[in-house]
Order: C-alpha cells, then structure tokens, then sequence
C-alpha cells in the first residue's frame, strides 16, 4: 500500500440516517485497519453519489484541493452490482474532476464491492444461521445490460432463487413460484448495502406476502451492514 494515496468510498447515499450511519461506521472501520498497515495516518473519506449536500464531484475535488503530499486519489464504488452508477456515473464525474485538479494527482478508480469473489463468503455466513428450506436473494436490479448477471451466479452459488426490487421477476414472482409446497420454510436475503427507507418498504412488502401465502413461512433476512470481514474485502480492494 502506497503511504501516497488516499482512499475515497464512494456509496449510492441516502436521506435515512441510518445509512448515513452505517457508511460512516465502514469508513471508519477502513481507515482503522488501513492504519494497521502503515506508519502515516491513512487518508480515508466516505462520499456519496446522491443525496450528498453538494454533488459527488465538488465533494472529490474539495477533497482533492485540501490533500498535500498525496500522489492518487484511489476510488471504490460501495455498489454491488455492475451497472449505471458503476459503470457510467462515477467514470463521467472523474472524467469531470480529473479538468479542476492537479494533473499530478492521479485518480483511479477500483473494482466495485460487488466485484469481491469472498462476498459470498458473507453471505453464505449470515445465510446458514437461519433453519429455511429454501433462499431467495433479491437485489435492487440494474437495467444496464449484463447488470444482473452477477446476481444470477452468485444465488446459484448460494443455491438461492434471484429476485429483484426494480426489475423482473419481482419479489412476489418469485414468492408464487416457490410456494407450491404447504409449509415450505423461505428465506429472503436482502442484497443491499446498510439498512434504511427501502429496507422498511422491503419489510413491509414482505409482511403482505406473509399474508398473502399463509401456507408457507417467509423469513426476511437482514442487509449487508459494517462488520470486520466486510473493511477485510474493501481493504483487499482498495490496496491491490
């Protein structure tokens, strides 16, 4: 790890104080175990794409104007999936930024979370505490093209049935596909980064299921939240 970078987290964003929260804990929890590794104290920032007081470019470049020594600014997108926001979102503001700041700080901008191989570690972790006798991950979904083939690989891996909130099949499809067996125990494992406003929406979408398919039981799982192993994989990321 170069002792002259610093390290932008870059998130989606919310209005929710909790996610507010939660991007903070993780920003934290980074720079934490990045000092660790060095003898300087690690320059870590949390930003975000929305939902910031001001847009996520003035955001990097006043970071950027207030850096000294520093030779790159390396960014991780906290997204999950490959698609708009990753894709073509951030590139457009760095190209944007990269016009207002010295051409000798370089800026690069890493792998998604999304793109970390041991996130299935975590998950499948936090999956096997829970007695169910059949999964269902659902993920916000992406319309970008190939966005969601991630999902699809890694519910297989997961041996889970993919679900998405903004695109099909929807969360209730896939509910009315596995509920052909009275009884059958179902899990729900919300991909999403933090708990917050949509979380609530989720939960309470869930809690119409259960009274719509009284026949079977339907268990929501929890978010994705700051933990230890989740700073292990953006460290993985942000130093490779």
């Amino acid at each position: 790890m170069s002792s002259r970078s610093a390290y932008l987290l870059v998130a989606h964003g919310s209005r929710d104080p909790r996610s507010q929260a939660s991007l903070h804990q993780l920003g934290e929890g980074v720079k934490q175990a990045l000092q660790l590794q060095c003898s300087q104290p690690p320059w870590v920032k949390t930003a975000t794409l929305e939902f910031g007081s001001v847009p996520l470019k003035q955001q990097i470049c006043n970071w950027g104007q207030q850096l000294q020594q520093i030779d790159q600014i390396v960014i991780l997108p906290l997204f999950l999936l490959p698609g708009t926001h990753v894709k073509v979102d951030i590139p457009d503001v760095v190209t944007t930024v990269r016009q207002f700041l010295p051409k000798s700080l370089g800026i690069e901008v890493r792998s998604h979370l999304g793109s970390h191989p041991k996130l299935f570690q975590i998950l499948r972790a936090t999956m096997s505490a829970t007695d169910v006798d059949r999964w269902i991950l659902l993920s916000h979904g992406s319309r970008y093209p190939g966005g969601n083939q991630p999902i699809e690989a890694l519910a297989e891996q997961l041996n889970a049935s993919p679900a998405y909130w903004s695109v099909p099949p929807s969360l209730r499809q896939t509910v009315t596909q596995l509920a052909t067996q009275p009884g059958l125990k179902v899990g729900i494992k919300p991909y999403f980064l933090f708990t917050g406003s949509i979380i609530d929406t989720i939960s309470q979408e869930v809690n119409q299921l259960k009274c719509d398919f009284k026949h079977i039981n339907l268990t929501f799982s929890s978010p994705l939240e700051p933990s230890a192993h989740l700073v292990h994989l953006i460290q993985d990321l942000i130093t490779a």
